[in-house]
């Protein structure tokens, strides 16, 4: 289990979800059950299995019913920050971190994740074990895929020449990240492997994020940041966290966007809960 004694869990889970409406006029997006757990309770639960207690979470949306649920949840730090107008992810983890910047005294390490992704807690420190291992500015939760429809919603990373993917899920080398674009064009993508919103940072992040301009969709998006740590010779390795290719089928199964995700996604957990005791 990895020392986590200044590892911050940042969740990001202001959103409206306004693709899950009507359901998300009624219930925030991370409260949603599945196989009878609120998604983000599932989160904050598999990163205490793993080691992880500190947790800031970024609420926006209905977030009175997200405070009253995780504040039942007992032996962890917890800390919630406002999102009074949600203009994308990067902005979002500019306002968690900010407060970091006055201690200086400490280093920080912080994974960050959507609160409607849910991986094991192996997973956790097969990132965690990267970031340490390789010495790592950024590590990226990444899947493979070689379904184009894919980049319609994510990140898509180009991987550096001399990394051997084959190593796609080491946790000593992982994958040398080159470059990542947010959502491409067909004849954008750079590569079969996706950047799913799982991240592992440190504080270098935050000089990038207070540069990230609005993009064309009207947000700032993280992949630019991500990107200007790229350019500035820092080191961004990726690891594959999913065990088996990814479709446009299947991906709902590991990141809640659509109504029928829902179903996916409760389909998968009622297998891993029957498969194994989840809390």
């Amino acid at each position: 289990m990895p020392s986590s004694i200044n590892t911050y869990v940042i969740i990001l889970a202001a959103g409206k979800a306004t693709r899950l409406r009507p359901l998300s006029d009624i219930i925030p997006k991370p409260l949603i059950k599945i196989n009878g757990i609120p998604i983000i309770s599932r989160v904050i639960h598999t990163f205490k299995e793993a080691g992880f207690i500190n947790f800031i979470v970024l609420v926006g949306y209905k977030q009175q019913a997200i405070k009253t649920e995780l504040l039942k949840i007992q032996d962890i730090e917890l800390e919630f920050i406002e999102q009074t107008i949600q203009i994308g992810m990067a902005d979002g983890l500019l306002l968690c971190l900010n407060q970091f910047n006055e201690k200086k005294q400490k280093l920080y390490n912080f994974f960050i994740t959507a609160a409607d992704v849910v991986f094991s807690k192996q997973k956790i420190n097969q990132m965690f074990s990267l970031y340490k291992n390789a010495n790592a500015d950024i590590i990226l939760g990444l899947m493979k895929s070689k379904d184009k429809k894919i980049a319609m919603g994510h990140g898509n990373v180009k991987i550096s020449k001399d990394s051997e993917l084959i190593q796609d899920s080491d946790i000593k080398y992982g994958l040398k990240i080159v470059d990542i674009v947010e959502k491409p064009e067909e004849n954008q993508i750079l590569s079969d492997y996706y950047s799913l919103p799982f991240y592992v940072f440190n504080q270098k992040i935050i000089s990038y994020l207070e540069k990230v301009n609005f993009s064309l969709r009207g947000e700032k998006e993280m992949q630019d940041s991500i990107k200007a740590s790229i350019k500035n010779g820092d080191i961004v390795r990726g690891i594959n966290i999913i065990d088996h290719d990814i479709t446009i089928e299947n991906i709902g199964s590991y990141h809640l966007t659509f109504m029928e995700d829902i179903i996916k996604m409760d389909k998968r957990f009622r297998y891993i809960d029957k498969n194994a005791s989840f809390f």
